[in-house]
């Protein structure tokens, strides 16, 4: 959940909306904000598509607002998973994670065999 904090504006904001200091309060407020992130803030196609062009494992990190690594990566590539796709599911689906969107991506390869 790092991810959600990776600016100076998220973090201050979590500082404000913090109520209590233990890990469940923590972890809840975390998720409520990548749920927010996600729903209002995504990140824009145009950049998103700018990112994936230099870094797809730094875009697809950000646009999902999970932690990618590079075998994932490998897993969306080798499920067939293109820029194009992830705008498309997280057009559809919002709270789509990185492992959803290469479930569906396998789910229409092997649809179309």
């Amino acid at each position: 959940m790092q991810i959600i904090l990776n600016t100076v504006e998220r973090r201050n904001a979590f500082i404000r909306r913090i109520m209590n200091v233990n890990d469940q309060a923590i972890q809840h407020l975390l998720h409520l904000m990548k749920d927010e992130y996600l729903r209002y803030e995504q990140l824009s196609n145009e950049a998103f598509i700018a990112i994936y062009a230099m870094n797809p494992v730094e875009a697809l990190s950000v646009y999902f607002l999970e932690s990618v690594d590079v075998h994932m990566y490998w897993e969306w590539c080798d499920a067939g998973g293109t820029g194009e796709q992830a705008m498309q599911y997280k057009h559809e689906a919002p709270f789509l994670t990185l492992i959803q969107a290469i479930e569906r991506v396998e789910e229409e390869m092997y649809a179309r065999t």
